[in-house]
């Protein structure tokens, strides 16, 4: 008797198109979009027939979220207002201390070694298309990781979110009373060698960056602590909280991304270690809120 072929339920089918549409939309329509993640999460939702559910318990922590995205933005306009000063110096100084190699910060080491920073032809490698999808992933990993998390527990969903959304917001007062600038701004003031943003420097995609967020302005000067380590890192910790040790590869996802900035100039060592421990600290902290002994 011949084994019978599964076949593939509409349901998978519909599920697949939607991330070949993600996909798509990502690389030739609109880029980082997570706006649009969250509109085909919410049409995940009614497929899973949960929209009702999906809109009651995620619609809080995304208007937290945006919050945090326009105080984010506003931030170096407040710390101007209070005559803070950009650290900049101070970070060069601390990463040369300690992670110096042959005399140069990573990022300078990093980019004079595997980049074509020197050359009149300073085209992308191969490899820095998979750094930057890498990078950009770090825009929509954490969203897709709470959309798994949501079904399977609610209660670890909401750990989760509102444990992101809340060491986001409490960064926004590091930023506003310590904004930190990141490599390729301390190269431009003459404290580096010169120095590319190689993950924004070339036509990866098709598209430029757009979305809500955008509208609100942007932020050189959040630098530390990295949200590019925190976010993934955090998601990580979360994936091997709900589906145990077989989770584990996931994170080689938050390496590759903060390893993309610190070659791509948009963050020091410094920084993802900053953002790897406050993930860390939150993760410990929500797991044991409500927790019977």
């Amino acid at each position: 008797m011949k084994d019978k072929k599964k076949k593939i339920s509409p349901r998978t089918i519909i599920l697949i198109l939607i991330v070949i549409v993600i996909i798509l939309i990502n690389i030739f329509v609109y880029r980082f979009a997570m706006d649009v993640i969250v509109l085909f999460l919410l049409l995940l939702a009614f497929i899973f027939k949960e929209q009702k559910n999906f809109i009651k318990e995620w619609s809080i922590p995304i208007i937290l979220f945006y919050l945090y995205e326009f105080l984010r933005g506003k931030a170096y306009v407040i710390a101007q207002w209070l005559n803070r000063p950009i650290y900049n110096e101070i970070l060069v100084a601390t990463e040369k201390k300690l992670f110096a190699i042959q005399g140069e910060i990573p990022t300078v080491f990093l980019q004079y070694s595997m980049s074509n920073i020197n050359s009149g032809n300073f085209l992308p490698h191969w490899y820095d298309y998979v750094f930057f999808f890498f990078y950009i992933s770090f825009f929509w990993f954490w969203l897709v990781v709470a959309f798994v998390i949501w079904r399977k527990s609610k209660d670890m969903f909401k750990r989760y979110m509102y444990g992101l959304v809340g060491f986001s917001l409490f960064d926004t007062l590091i930023y506003i009373l310590f904004p930190s600038a990141p490599p390729w701004y301390a190269a431009q003031t003459g404290i580096l060698p010169p120095l590319q943003r190689i993950m924004l420097s070339h036509d990866y995609l098709t598209v430029k960056y757009q979305a809500l967020v955008s509208t609100y302005g942007n932020n050189d000067f959040a630098a530390w602590p990295s949200h590019h380590a925190a976010w993934p890192f955090f998601a990580c910790l979360f994936l091997v909280g709900v589906f145990g040790k077989k989770a584990i590869p996931f994170f080689i996802i938050p390496l590759v991304i903060v390893f993309a900035t610190w070659y791509g100039a948009e963050h020091y060592i410094i920084d993802s270690i900053a953002g790897f421990a406050i993930a860390g600290i939150t993760y410990w902290i929500v797991m044991k809120v409500g927790r019977k002994k």
